[in-house]
């Protein structure tokens, strides 16, 4: 596997290029409530939907904006490969087809959640799905990143919906969801399940009705 090698200059490189990137394609980066609370004591994993190719950079920079902890987004080893520089920024990878790799992938998951400077991001839909697509492909993977012997790890949901209204460009709106302790995920997964589809109908409701509590541009 690869692991993350965070580098100051790629933020320094990569950051405007984002900011600019977004702007210049979104007429609005709309949050429909407030960042939750998450306990300083507990590790974190950021579990957003996927609906194009936007999704990384949606992410990277909802993060910037809220959190101030170390991020690392976790990958597909052949597009990790192609796609050096992101290693920079804190993308680490796993290749599905190899059991050692999903071993070395996950062990390296719980190290990073075992140190609260760390959040990691994973994608549990795996690949880019339509966002109004029911169901969706949910992985029940994410159980085998959580170690709940070893740290509190808290796992929080995030929506993103491209959504036209009047302008040329679209807007971009963000739902959090709630934040559960993994174990409750890790005992039954129709939790993680629910909560998941749940953040996604209400971030449904917020973009029909123009209900935002902000723009974070």
């Amino acid at each position: 596997m690869i692991k993350a090698a965070h580098r100051w200059w790629a933020r320094t490189i990569f950051n405007p290029y984002v900011d600019r990137l977004l702007r210049e394609n979104f007429s609005n980066f709309y949050r429909v409530n407030e960042y939750p609370t998450i306990p300083d004591d507990c590790g974190l994993v950021i579990t957003p939907n996927h609906i194009s190719w936007w999704d990384g950079f949606f992410i990277y920079y909802a993060c910037r904006k809220f959190l101030r902890r170390r991020g690392h987004i976790l990958m597909l080893e052949s597009q990790l490969k192609r796609y050096w520089f992101f290693q920079k920024l804190g993308a680490y990878s796993i290749n599905p087809q190899g059991p050692k790799s999903i071993a070395e992938t996950t062990q390296y998951t719980r190290e990073l959640l075992s140190n609260l400077e760390n959040f990691v991001v994973i994608y549990p839909q795996g690949d880019i799905e339509p966002y109004e697509k029911r169901p969706l492909a949910l992985k029940k993977g994410l159980h085998l990143f959580i170690d709940t012997k070893a740290a509190k790890v808290r796992v929080l949901f995030v929506g993103f919906k491209i959504q036209y209204y009047n302008q040329k460009n679209p807007a971009v709106i963000m739902r959090f969801g709630d934040c559960l302790a993994a174990q409750s995920i890790v005992q039954d997964f129709n939790v993680f399940e629910n909560k998941f589809y749940e953040n996604l109908e209400l971030l449904s409701q917020a973009a029909f009705t123009g209900t935002f509590a902000g723009d974070i541009f």
